[in-house]
């Protein structure tokens, strides 16, 4: 059996490795450097001290790392990757870690865990499902080739601005949903430096907004007010991203299925929708 404790001690070079071996065949094949790695669990908000590993002879073989922050008000631990390496699967480690870390997470005051699992990742949703997660929303994902986006029009009387002073107040009243805990506005603020915002401007009024990671084609967000959609501030929006970003790709993550137009803009604009995920909560108590 494997020995379970917090990760506190553990290098983030040790956690890093233990990552990459854990997620080298998964569906969708994780590549990530080590400052990448470094990049995507400081913004959402890795907490080591509540976060934990399984270990064979001091090798991390197993580890849920988790951010902690407030979610609806709420303090909650989010799972910014599970993962066990591949020779100690099928053997309830994965279980192993969340059982033994709910009883420190609550002794902690946090009452609640959220997770996004891939909806083709059915091993892992049948897990989460048997240690008490629910699906709370489904979120569609888009990717494309930055070359490949073909943009023909956009309304030339929108003014594109480049701020460094996000409107947040005014942003989330363009929103017809909540992003997602690494979209969300601490996540973004948390590598606030690393993101570039930009408004759409008509007769001086900001109308739509979209911000981006220009080195990874990231868009954690963007949004066009209600009553002025489809005259063209999206495009506008987009045609600017592509504009301005170094990445040879660009990627809309957890977008939530259902609830905007976005869908409809992403064929429009010739952007291809992924497998998705499912967003799950547990409450703890």
């Amino acid at each position: 059996m494997t020995e379970v404790k917090t990760l506190t001690n553990t290098s983030l070079t040790d956690i890093y490795n233990a990552f990459i071996e854990a997620f080298f065949d998964y569906d969708e094949p994780v590549n990530l450097t080590y400052d990448g790695f470094k990049y995507m669990v400081e913004r959402r908000g890795l907490n080591l001290d509540f976060s934990f590993g399984a270990f064979e002879n001091n090798k991390l073989v197993g580890f849920t790392l988790n951010g902690i922050g407030k979610w609806n008000g709420n303090l909650t631990a989010y799972d910014t990757g599970t993962g066990v390496i591949k020779e100690f699967r099928n053997q309830g480690v994965a279980l192993n870690l969340f059982t033994k870390s709910v009883p420190f997470l609550l002794e902690n005051n946090i009452n609640y865990y959220l997770l996004e699992v891939l909806k083709t990742n059915t091993k892992a949703f049948d897990l989460y499902k048997k240690a008490g997660f629910n699906v709370t929303r489904e979120f569609d994902y888009y990717y494309q080739p930055t070359k490949e986006i073909k943009i023909e029009t956009f309304n030339q009387t929108i003014q594109i601005i480049e701020t460094n002073k996000p409107q947040w107040q005014l942003y989330q009243s363009f929103w017809d949903f909540k992003p997602s805990w690494q979209n969300s506005i601490d996540s973004i603020e948390r590598k606030f430096e690393h993101f570039t915002y930009i408004e759409a401007l008509l007769n001086n009024q900001t109308v739509g907004y979209a911000i981006i990671d220009k080195f990874t084609g990231d868009i954690p967000q963007f949004a066009v007010k209600h009553q002025f959609r489809n005259i063209g501030v999206a495009s506008t929006l987009f045609y600017k991203l592509v504009k301005i970003t170094n990445s040879v790709d660009l990627r809309i993550i957890n977008t939530e299925t259902g609830k905007s137009g976005i869908n409809e803009l992403m064929k429009k604009l010739g952007i291809k929708a992924g497998s998705g995920q499912y967003e799950m909560l547990a409450y703890l108590l």
